[in-house]
């Protein structure tokens, strides 16, 4: 299975970046990616440090130009598209930060962050409410896949259940800035792949936007924390890997963490607090 993610520069604005990312999608399915990801709230620009009111008009019903784009390329090439965006729901003044799954063209998976910071210059909190749903699972037919977003990879709990349901391969959009936090971006998505014994394939935003610069290390990694594929630092890429999903099962075969886990010893784990 060949799956690709796609790293984008999104300072040019709304109707730029849909017509840049519809471009790239094409490029990853020439390429003969059957997976494609993209970065977290792909078509705008990301939130700043301060809250600003002025933000919500960019949000987009589900059915919006950001998810039609995404659902046409997908059906267009026969292959999976993982698409982000700040959602309009049908409660006015209601918004999410959505992440939704389209096989073939087919809506079947709408998952919405759950876990929102209001920290380190992300004040999600002030735009999004968060999702009262743990992630999803969808079998594409080559594999089963599960997404989480952004901030929710520093709660390995999220994975682990995308695991438990099945998922071979982990997607992760995010938005993530400040050369201090790269490091440790990249030991928690290897993290990820070991201690679930998966796949997993991130696409973050690059360049600068505001305060913030964006850096990029769109990447795939292995079931042994390996780094398989992973972008320059140099704006707009498709970085691609094939990967053989034989490696998870052997290796939840030879490392066997679901057989070994103890339940019963982690009810605090469900508690406030």
């Amino acid at each position: 299975m060949r799956v690709a993610a796609i790293q984008l520069d999104t300072a040019g604005g709304h109707p730029d970046a849909l017509d840049r990312t519809a471009r790239l999608i094409d490029e990853a399915a020439a390429d003969g990616a059957g997976l494609v990801l993209l970065p977290e709230l792909f078509a705008v620009p990301f939130v700043q440090p301060d809250p600003d009111p002025e933000y919500f008009r960019l949000a987009e019903p589900l059915d919006g130009p950001s998810n039609v784009m995404a659902a046409e390329r997908s059906r267009r090439h026969g292959i999976t598209v993982v698409s982000s965006v700040f959602e309009a729901s049908a409660t006015p003044g209601v918004y999410h930060n959505t992440a939704c799954t389209y096989v073939g063209g087919e809506l079947r998976s709408v998952y919405r962050k759950s876990h929102l910071p209001f920290s380190n210059g992300f004040p999600e909190k002030f735009y999004f409410r968060p999702g009262q749903a743990e992630p999803e699972v969808v079998d594409i037919g080559a594999a089963a896949i599960g997404t989480i977003i952004c901030y929710e990879r520093h709660f390995p709990e999220l994975s682990r259940i995308v695991a438990l349901k099945g998922a071979a391969v982990l997607t992760v959009p995010v938005a993530s800035a400040s050369a201090p936090m790269r490091e440790v971006f990249q030991l928690e998505l290897r993290a990820h792949g070991i201690f679930n014994n998966l796949f997993v394939v991130c696409a973050n935003r690059i360049g600068r936007e505001g305060p913030k610069d964006y850096f990029g290390t769109s990447a795939v990694y292995g079931p042994d924390g390996e780094i398989i594929a992973q972008a320059a630092d140099t704006g707009d890429e498709v970085v691609a890997a094939d990967i053989d999903l034989a490696r998870v099962t052997a290796r939840r075969e030879s490392r066997p963490f679901f057989r070994d886990r103890r339940p019963d010893l982690y009810p605090r784990l469900a508690q406030p607090g």
